[in-house]
């Protein structure tokens, strides 16, 4: 396949000519000069690579944290994945055992969608809920379920959550880490001390940083400030510009280098859908999320306006570092790309437009609408093809209003 793109963001630069593409990679690139027949003309659109999502629980309502239900499709899931220009997903799901095997014994014959690169287990061992703090019950490692999770996972597990406060978070920390599994901070409330304590026995990740987390206090950093500390630490962040202001962004960016930056979606499987009131996944009469509301935005809240949930894809936030905050989306890609491709060992293959990589990119129009998704050189969404992406079945069964 032989395509040409006049700004055609590789590794190496943005480029303006021929893209070639064989057997799903990348081999050869030629200069605009070349004057080549093509089999695909993006002129006046961008080529950016694939992008890499490793903190994702669902979307468009498919939902990952429960197995045993019936909007767990990952064929259904992962076509709405490519939607917005994911080439290759860690499935962030529901801590028990059958659903993790279903995702590591998941084929795809078809190849029409986005690459399952490994999976991510946020939780269980976490210490808060929400902004507020609210104290789960700090429950125990149980190391004997973090050794079948390990097992079930059959070495594709890239990434587990853990409040590094916990009683028997530093042992099970050690123990991930110890079997090339990365271990990030989490729903937490350690103070700077335990946080350090938890990088020390092993963390290097801060699970959507600033998000039910010890924030910054000018007599204790939390983990926060832990985690912007630490060299060793790399740092998720939801980038819509609601769960974390564009000024603390900006923050984190003159404390640590946009190459320890991992953009993520954090999506649920309320993402994506039109907007209107939801049956919630709470039958708790004291919870005020029994029931979900999708704002004109697209937001998701509880009946009390909290954020309920991630909806914006990492699409999303490229546009919003770009536009607001004046990055070069040269440097943004790599937030959303190579840096997660690097950070979990796959960037010999993933994360960049380079020649002998995969065949992974996204065609996007100005308005960083996705116009086509590729992966291993095969296409997995058009936006001409105009098809229905939602989990009807979810709709119909939760939409109120």
């Amino acid at each position: 396949m032989i395509i040409y793109c006049d700004r055609i963001y590789m590794e190496d630069g943005l480029k303006d000519g021929y893209l070639i593409v064989e057997n799903g990679k990348f081999v050869e690139f030629r200069p605009k000069e070349t004057n080549l027949k093509v089999d695909k003309d993006f002129s006046g659109y961008r080529i950016i690579p694939g992008i890499i999502d490793t903190h994702n629980h669902g979307c468009f309502g498919y939902d990952l944290l429960r197995g045993k239900n019936s909007s767990f499709n990952l064929t259904g899931y992962l076509k709405a994945l490519a939607s917005s220009g994911v080439t290759g997903v860690f499935p962030t799901c529901a801590t028990d055992v059958e659903t993790i095997e279903k995702i590591v014994n998941y084929v795809d014959p078809e190849k029409k969608t986005p690459n399952i690169l490994g999976i991510h287990l946020e939780g269980p061992w976490g210490a808060r809920v929400g902004e507020k703090g609210v104290n789960t019950g700090y429950p125990e490692v149980d190391m004997t379920l973090a050794k079948k999770f390990l097992k079930a996972a059959n070495g594709k597990l890239k990434l587990i959550d853990i409040a590094p406060e916990v009683e028997g978070a530093l042992e099970a920390i050690r123990f991930f880490t110890q079997n090339g599994v990365k271990v990030g901070a989490y729903h937490t409330n350690a103070n700077y001390a335990q946080a350090s304590a938890g990088i020390d026995a092993g963390i290097t990740v801060a699970t959507h940083l600033g998000n039910v987390m010890t924030g910054l206090h000018h007599r204790d950093i939390g983990t926060l400030g832990a985690c912007l500390m630490r060299d060793e630490v790399d740092c998720e962040i939801i980038c819509d510009g609601l769960h974390i202001c564009f000024e603390m962004l900006e923050l984190y960016f003159k404390v640590k280098d946009y190459s320890r930056f991992i953009m993520i979606s954090d999506n649920v499987s309320f993402a994506g859908l039109p907007q209107g009131k939801y049956k919630g996944m709470t039958d708790d009469p004291e919870s005020d999320r029994q029931f979900i509301y999708i704002d004109e935005k697209g937001f998701i809240l509880s009946e009390t306006g909290r954020i309920s949930g991630s909806s914006k894809p990492i699409i999303f936030g490229i546009k919003n570092l770009v536009e607001k905050l004046n990055i070069p989306l040269e440097i943004v890609i790599t937030m959303s790309s190579l840096n997660p491709a690097k950070k979990y060992g796959l960037d010999k293959e993933k994360g960049s437009i380079k020649i002998g990589k995969d065949g992974d990119f996204v065609v996007i129009d100005d308005n960083y609408d996705v116009i086509e998704t590729y992966c291993q050189g095969n296409k997995i969404f058009d936006i001409q093809d105009n098809k229905i992406l939602y989990n009807k079945d979810f709709i119909k069964s939760r939409k109120l209003s």
